[in-house]
């Protein structure tokens, strides 16, 4: 797969979009008129444009399984935490393991999903800017990946990283307490800046300390599952199907799922109906433009069911009446 064209944004605001030649030599041709005669660089772009991506994984060349083409829709975000790539901060420092802001939290995502049922079925998150070399300055990434489909379940994750040193060192925590502290709150949580008072003053109550901010929806929700914390939780409408897509469907094929903020809030638990997954091949009714496409009832995300169902009940307990039906 290689790319089809090639966006310039100058400084004074004008954009020129360049569709590529046939060939590699053409293509240096063109850009060495866009870039007003500098070869080398022109060469060095054209170089990579005209490559093809191969993307390879021992556990998927040993997997056999065939999925129709024509029943998937793709939902793709080519850079998400825009604002924290042009700012290009390199000099952040993580709070136990997470960024609040910076490179690394610009992610690339990637969501297939089934356009009957609106089920995520792969999803494909890469995080360009893991960690740079001080002496060349150059940056080297990592890229996740899930499938879960008919049954069959397997994502690129080595063992989950934890704040508590291991996943099962997490585990333990949750389901055996070993002190009054984390008996308490048990939970930890990734929000947004700019997350309601009245969700943070709950999450305060379950969560205690282990609250962490950061930058980038598909940040967040990387953060859960590399196991780095146990929830990302979102009231607003401001993220978007491509935001949560990619996750979703790792999430998945690691017994996790996202769920829609306002449904769950709503729901009777002993009604005995299903968490109220998102779903991508609809539309928000009523709604124009990019809305229609807005995750209107907020999110969370999240590693074990089990481990949400407790999680709800503890946050309802600390939000007013009124908070679950706005």
């Amino acid at each position: 797969m290689s790319l089809q064209m090639i966006w310039f944004v100058f400084t004074l605001g004008e954009k020129i979009i360049m569709r590529l030649c046939p060939t590699e030599e053409e293509t240096v041709d063109l850009l060495n008129k866009v870039l007003n005669g500098n070869k080398l660089a022109s060469e060095a772009l054209a170089k990579v444009v005209h490559q093809d991506v191969v993307f390879s994984d021992p556990a998927l060349d040993a997997l056999e399984i065939n999925i129709p083409q024509d029943t998937l829709g793709v939902w793709v975000d080519p850079i998400d935490s825009t604002y924290q790539y042009i700012k290009g901060s390199a000099d952040i420092k993580s709070n136990q393991g997470i960024f609040p802001s910076g490179l690394q939290c610009v992610t690339i995502l990637i969501g297939v999903y089934d356009i009957q049922t609106g089920v995520p079925l792969m999803g494909v998150i890469n995080q360009p800017f893991v960690s740079q070399d001080l002496n060349t300055l150059r940056w080297k990434g990592q890229c996740y990946w899930g499938l879960s489909y008919m049954g069959t379940n397997i994502h690129s994750l080595l063992p989950p990283v934890s704040t508590r040193n291991s996943s099962e060192t997490q585990s333990q925590v949750t389901q055996n307490p070993s002190s009054e502290a984390e008996c308490f709150h048990p939970f930890s949580a990734v929000i947004s800046t700019s997350e309601k008072e009245t969700i943070k003053a709950a999450l305060s109550r379950v969560c205690g300390e282990r609250i962490f901010r950061a930058a980038g929806a598909g940040y967040k929700s990387l953060c859960v599952v590399l196991g780095l914390v146990d929830i990302y939780i979102f009231s607003e409408d401001t993220t978007f199907k491509w935001d949560s897509c990619a996750a979703h469907a790792i999430l998945r094929a690691m017994g996790g799922g996202m769920v829609d903020l306002k449904e769950c809030l709503e729901r009777n638990p002993n009604s005995g109906l299903d968490l109220p997954q998102l779903v991508y091949h609809v539309g928000n009714r009523g709604a124009a433009g990019v809305d229609q496409w807005a995750n209107k009832g907020g999110l969370i995300a999240y590693r074990s069911k089990k481990q949400l169902e407790t999680f709800l009940s503890r946050l309802l307990r600390h939000l007013a009446p009124v908070d679950a039906h706005t």
